[in-house]
């Protein structure tokens, strides 16, 4: 009965998950120096099938996985949004955001969030980020600061920026629901108005992964992934002796 495949099916997808997440805690680790990064998190879950009235189904056929009574899924992916170290770096065009909230940045036709506020200056004069991507303002348009001294450059908390007395725009600070990497330091999600943030001139946001929990967690992975690798092999050696045995009788 499937019943009997349970057990194959259970483990084949404990050694799927263990590796799923060691790909995430080396993407995690790989970032660590990334300016702005957030760490992911990935969860399972155990789903029961269900046949046509609701109640479980019994198919005595074991080549389909939604034959099994309750089969191990992957989880979702959860980016960590917390906020990573304040590093002081002194220049007048770096930016970090105490608090909640995205810098916006438009990336061709779409509309890309950061918490890297490591910006520079085109040759027109446009505020960008390391990647020539322009910095939006509230409106939605790019930020002309020029080629004027940086030593006037201000940024005040609510992230309006002044050049020596003139006004030249307010930074478009948005916080989001639902946010997922689209690479290593860009995301993506639903806007929604930020409120509790102050954004603070020369400083960057270091990444927010910390080095010794993604280890742990790393062997701790390791670990479980031999444990599943042993059992399955175990499973195996004990179906072969039972078939054998069968057939000898």
């Amino acid at each position: 009965m499937a019943s009997d495949f349970q057990p194959l099916y259970v483990l084949a997808s404990g050694l799927f998950y263990q590796q799923r997440k060691l790909e995430v805690i080396s993407n995690n680790l790989a970032n660590l120096n990334t300016n702005g990064f957030k760490k992911v998190l990935l969860t399972a879950q155990a789903s029961p099938v269900k046949g046509p009235e609701g109640g479980r189904v019994f198919s005595p056929s074991h080549q389909m996985v939604e034959n099994n009574f309750v089969y191990p899924v992957m989880g979702k992916q959860k980016v960590d949004t917390s906020s990573g170290e304040l590093k002081k770096t002194g220049n007048p065009l770096d930016m970090a955001i105490n608090g909640s909230g995205f810098f916006a940045v438009k990336v061709g036709d779409k509309i890309l969030y950061t918490r890297d506020g490591h910006f520079l200056l085109d040759k027109k004069g446009y505020l960008v980020n390391q990647n020539g991507f322009p910095v939006m303002d509230e409106n939605g348009n790019k930020i002309l600061i020029g080629r004027s001294s940086l030593a006037e450059v201000r940024v005040t908390r609510d992230g309006v920026i002044f050049v020596g007395t003139r006004r030249v725009a307010k930074l478009k600070i948005t916080e989001l629901k639902g946010v997922k990497h689209v690479g290593k330091n860009l995301y993506i999600g639903e806007e929604r108005p930020a409120k509790n943030y102050e954004v603070v001139q020369g400083f960057v946001e270091g990444s927010n992964v910390n080095p010794i929990e993604e280890m742990v967690k790393m062997i701790e992975t390791v670990r479980a992934y031999e444990t599943f690798a042993n059992a399955l092999k175990t499973l195996d050696e004990n179906n072969s002796k039972l078939i054998n045995g069968v057939l000898k009788a």
